[in-house]
């Protein structure tokens, strides 16, 4: 296992890969987030549900994110996920 590396250590590539991949799973969690967290805003217009479709393809899209965010730490010498983190 290699040692434990500090952002500062990594290359603009590494950086830029991990920027990229935590990029994703911001967009993901806020595409997800803008389908099921409605807050009504009184007195304009009443929250409809989302289709299951597309929550559907939210929750995948954050899913694969997610994978992809870990997977680049695991591939990343010093960056290893903590264990037990579930990277499939």
């Amino acid at each position: 296992m290699d040692e434990r590396r500090r952002p500062e250590d990594l290359s603009d590539d590494e950086r830029q890969r991990l920027h990229r991949a935590h990029q994703r799973m911001r967009n993901a969690s806020q595409a997800l987030e803008a389908l099921t967290v409605i807050e009504p805003v009184k007195g304009r217009w009443t929250a409809t549900p989302a289709p299951e479709e597309a929550l559907d393809a939210a929750q995948l899209a954050l899913h694969e994110a997610s994978q992809e965010g870990w997977r680049a730490q695991k591939e990343l010498p010093g960056l290893d996920p903590p264990a037990g983190a579930g990277v499939g």
